[in-house]
């Protein structure tokens, strides 16, 4: 993941709602132990997630996360600052993994990555977030992955998809492609 830094982002999206596609995600999970936070930035959804009585794991390269993770001081909340690449992905452990505009900003190990999280999931585990679309204006940000509809489903392909909604939208001079995905480990 780029070492950019993430701290006025955070500032201006701290105490946001939770993403709704998390909140329809819920709507798919049998259980609620354990989930993982992948690009936790502010901590929106962790905190969402605490409160649904998950036990949450973050990830994210920003020390940020881990100082703000400090202040929620849940014995529920366990914060790593590290890249997605460089993470231990624990086998069969997350009912859960969330990744909110958080993994299309790898630019290397995309694949691998995404592997990874989907090993980290328990039998019927729900993975929801999002990828971007090869029609996105950012595509020549080569700080990014971008995918196509037909690799994006490629990647879900050992995976139960429960909702695929691709999204394009103008806003000023930029073009966004995006694709919301919910799919459960089978």
């Amino acid at each position: 993941m780029t070492n950019i830094d993430w701290s006025e982002y955070y500032k201006g999206t701290d105490g946001n709602p939770p993403h709704p596609l998390l909140i329809k995600a819920l709507a798919y999970v049998q259980n609620r132990g354990k989930a993982i936070d992948l690009g936790a930035g502010a901590l929106n959804e962790t905190r969402y997630l605490l409160e649904q009585g998950f036990d949450v794991t973050t990830v994210d390269q920003s020390p940020l996360v881990e100082q703000e993770a400090r202040h929620i001081g849940s014995g529920k909340l366990h914060a790593f600052t590290t890249s997605f690449e460089n993470f231990d992905f624990p086998k069969e452990e997350y009912d859960l993994a969330v990744a909110i505009y958080a993994l299309p900003f790898m630019e290397n190990h995309f694949n691998d990555v995404f592997e990874k999280i989907k090993l980290s999931l328990k039998n019927g585990g729900v993975f929801c977030g999002q990828f971007f679309g090869n029609r996105d204006q950012r595509k020549n940000n080569t700080n990014r992955t971008f995918h196509t509809k037909e690799q994006v489903m490629e990647l879900l392909d050992d995976l139960e998809v429960l909702s695929f909604e691709e999204e394009e939208r103008k806003k000023g001079d930029m073009n966004a492609h995006i694709f919301h995905v919910i799919a459960r480990k089978k």
